[in-house]
């Protein structure tokens, strides 16, 4: 919804995601999947605040999303995508 510049619409997705991750985090999920913690959901919330033009909030979402993710996976090809939008977000912070 962010990049497609439906921005009211991304921002209300972005608050219940927020309120849904409080929920989640008490919630312990299976130590192989980490991608159901609420860290690594920060990741998408990072993407999305970032599109939004939420920078400071981008950082902080990125940073803790890529912080938690299991020591094997902080280098993962795939993190490649967070790993720059972080760089962006920090330079437009």
């Amino acid at each position: 919804m962010a990049t497609l510049g439906e921005t009211d619409r991304a921002l209300h997705m972005v608050d219940e995601a927020e309120q849904l991750s409080d929920k989640a985090a008490a919630m312990a999920p299976p130590e192989t999947a980490y991608w159901l913690t609420p860290s690594f959901n920060r990741l998408n919330m990072g993407l999305c605040t970032l599109a939004l033009g939420r920078y400071d909030e981008a950082v902080d979402h990125l940073s803790t999303g890529l912080a938690g993710l299991p020591e094997e996976l902080h280098t993962a090809e795939w993190g490649w995508e967070h790993r720059e939008a972080l760089r962006k977000a920090r330079e437009a912070a």
